[in-house]
């Protein structure tokens, strides 16, 4: 997501040699085929590494989660790397706080010793000077800092638990050390899940992002479950979301902020699927279930309904299970007229984000 293709080309080399620019160049070739089998292995993979989670936000489905608190162990973690030779790409995000999980930093490391470029979004709730350095040592490519609010009041009501203060701190000691350290990476970016309760503090958004000297800012449409519908965009009228929206990009233009995405609520009916991730970005569980997006654990049920588990990499490796019947009938449906029940309310499904 923002790796560039000169890096994702070179780190493909050097982990992969040919095999892996073979992978990826086939990838590339058939991006806009959606063929029922590809031809190539994945390259970015999503792994949940923890359920745990130390906030309950109100727009989070974990917080209506029945059962939660559970880790990926390390050797498994590991043994997927080791069968997986052509992932470039680690998102290590899950529903949960990565940092709950003891073997969180180890998993970092292991993943760029293998030449992977790693990002995850963090609550930066636990995020101590001793972490943060470790993770700097590691090399880790990018953090997206989870923030629902410029303001304190608004920011503690959505995520509940956690400090507005404490958490813009540990960001910028994050990126105070970096600097001062010469570093480079990581590149720091904000998160913002946007719901009618934060909508107006978008452009405050932008100008603390200013402040913050964050490198990238990213708004995200909330998606709606069974439990969260009440704080969705819906009941927003458009004019005013335009409006917040045109005030927000001018300023970002203004000051200099890269945001890489603004929020669309507007969902639109199509025949056609406006998602790839079943072709690109398989989502691991703690457990080792295979799902074919990051959408489906954070949908009502989706994670236990047994047509989007694809296999589980406890019991085969991931490159049996991308292009077996479980994986093929799914990437068949979200092609018809009658997508799978968890694709018809996603945004990422009308390609709205």
């Amino acid at each position: 997501m923002f790796q560039t293709k000169k890096n994702l080309v070179y780190q493909t080399f050097r982990r992969n040699t040919l095999a892996g620019i073979t992978n990826l160049a086939l990838r590339y070739y058939e991006s806009q085929k959606i063929p029922d089998k590809p031809h190539y292995n994945p390259t970015a993979l999503q792994i949940e590494i923890t359920t745990a989670c130390n906030l309950k936000c109100t727009m989070c489905e974990h917080t209506y989660m029945q059962k939660v608190g559970d880790h990926m162990k390390l050797e498994q973690f590991k043994k997927l790397l080791d069968t997986s030779p052509n992932i470039q790409t680690l998102n290590i995000t899950g529903i949960g706080e990565a940092l709950m999980n003891p073997f969180f930093l180890d998993m970092v490391e292991y993943a760029k010793k293998k030449g992977i470029y790693v990002w995850f979004s963090d609550n930066m709730t636990l995020m101590t000077e001793k972490t943060a350095q470790r993770l700097l040592d590691a090399g880790v490519d990018f953090i997206a800092l989870s923030l629902d609010g410029a303001t304190k009041e608004t920011f503690e009501k959505i995520r509940v638990g956690a400090r507005f203060e404490q958490v813009l701190e540990n960001t910028r000691r994050l990126i105070r050390l970096r600097d001062t350290q010469g570093k480079k990476n990581p590149l720091v970016g904000i998160n913002c899940v946007v719901t009618k309760e934060n909508y107006l503090e978008i452009e405050q958004m932008v100008r603390l992002a200013h402040e913050m000297k964050i490198d990238r800012l990213m708004f995200m449409t909330i998606l709606v479950s069974n439990s969260n519908g009440e704080f969705s965009l819906y009941s927003v009228s458009k004019a005013d979301l335009d409006q917040v929206l045109d005030n927000a990009k001018k300023l970002a233009g203004e000051l200099g902020v890269k945001v890489i995405a603004w929020p669309n609520p507007e969902v639109k009916m199509s025949k056609a699927t406006g998602c790839d991730y079943p072709w690109q970005n398989p989502y691991i569980t703690y457990n080792g279930d295979v799902l074919p997006c990051c959408f489906i654990p954070q949908e009502t049920n989706g994670r236990n309904r047994e047509e989007n588990i694809m296999g589980n990499i406890v019991k085969e490796d991931l490159k049996t299970i991308w292009n077996n019947e479980n994986y093929v009938s799914f990437r068949q449906k979200i092609k018809s007229p009658n997508p799978p029940i968890s694709c018809k309310k996603c945004p990422k499904f009308y390609g709205l984000c």
